[in-house]
């Protein structure tokens, strides 16, 4: 099930919630009526040999998200090396994948910063080049004190009238937090929930009153039992994005049996991505003709040995007959 919003409702959300410099709480008649749910990728960030940005593979992987079905797709953030990237590539390789997308599926892009300043103008440029929405993970100093990041993400909110989507990577970041945050931030409507995600779906959708989507991250290991708790989703990585699609849409259709099979074998890949990291997503995008490399820009995560080869031949003989693409 695609419950994206397609460009004109989109566009009339956007004005229904009026004004963001203002901040002031959302009426329940003005949120969007159809927020969207589902598989939102975390995309990879394809580099040639001399460590820059493949700008072809990532169109190849923009156009591989959207033919997978997945509902939305997301660059950069936590799997797609953000760290690693400088501000100019952020925006130019941003401003690709949009122009590549073309309001297909949504687009958020992340803008996430050290500091409130350079977070802004990340959303101001975000809004310019004509995303869909915004992923801000918290304040990326490491700071847990919440009064700075109340203005960190206050800031963003100001620079844009962009849906703002907000990734917890501190425990300090509560549930009640948030709550508040977005009585305050009129378009502040998603979480990608880190800190104990299974059991804060719950307490989203207990206490949030439809305020909040909930969508996690993890690798999508617990999808079965977050999307049984009400989870509005979740954000794993790119390399068998149909296959997660393919559960999402199972599970929503109520064909609960086939998304729990699905999904026991798609978790063969989930645990061994946590031992090798996010290398076996470039791998796989590799094995499935979108990148040309496996290259990331921090050679100490080259963990993937011959026996992990291996093994990723098995998880591709159980999985392939789920392709979509």
């Amino acid at each position: 099930m695609d419950s994206s919003l397609n460009r004109r409702e989109f566009l009339g959300s956007l004005a229904a919630a009026g004004a963001v410099g203002a901040l002031a709480p959302t009426p329940a008649a003005a949120l969007p009526p159809q927020p969207w749910r589902g598989v939102f990728i975390i995309m990879q960030t394809p580099y040639y040999e001399s460590l820059k940005i493949d700008g072809e593979s990532l169109k190849r992987e923009t156009e591989f998200l959207v033919r997978c079905g997945v509902q939305g797709m997301v660059w950069p953030s936590g799997a797609g090396e953000t760290d690693s990237i400088s501000h100019d590539e952020r925006v130019e390789f941003s401003r690709v994948i949009v122009n590549q997308a073309r309001h297909r599926i949504p687009v958020l892009v992340g803008v996430h910063a050290p500091n409130k300043f350079e977070a802004a103008e990340y959303a101001r440029q975000a809004e310019a080049m004509g995303a869909d929405a915004m992923l801000a993970r918290c304040q990326t100093d490491g700071t847990t004190d919440l009064n700075i990041l109340t203005d960190y993400f206050t800031a963003i909110a100001s620079a844009s009238k962009l849906p703002l989507c907000i990734q917890v990577t501190t425990p300090a970041v509560t549930v009640d937090y948030l709550i508040d945050l977005a009585h305050k931030l009129p378009t502040f409507r998603y979480v990608k929930e880190e800190v104990n995600p299974v059991h804060r779906v719950s307490e989203y959708v207990k206490r949030a009153s439809g305020l909040l989507v909930p969508m996690t991250g993890g690798g999508a290991k617990m999808f079965m039992n977050e999307m049984a708790r009400g989870s509005g989703g979740t954000m794993p990585g790119a390399g068998f994005a149909d296959i997660q699609a393919q559960i999402w849409d199972w599970f929503q259709a109520g064909k609960r049996k086939q998304a729990r099979e699905l999904f026991a074998k798609m978790l063969m890949m989930a645990v061994m991505e946590e031992e090798v990291t996010y290398v076996l997503q470039k791998e796989i995008l590799r094995r499935r003709g979108i990148f040309k490399t496996v290259y990331m820009r921090d050679t100490s995560k080259f963990t993937m040995d011959a026996g992990d080869q291996r093994e990723l031949d098995a998880v591709f003989e159980a999985l392939r007959p789920y392709f979509r693409v």
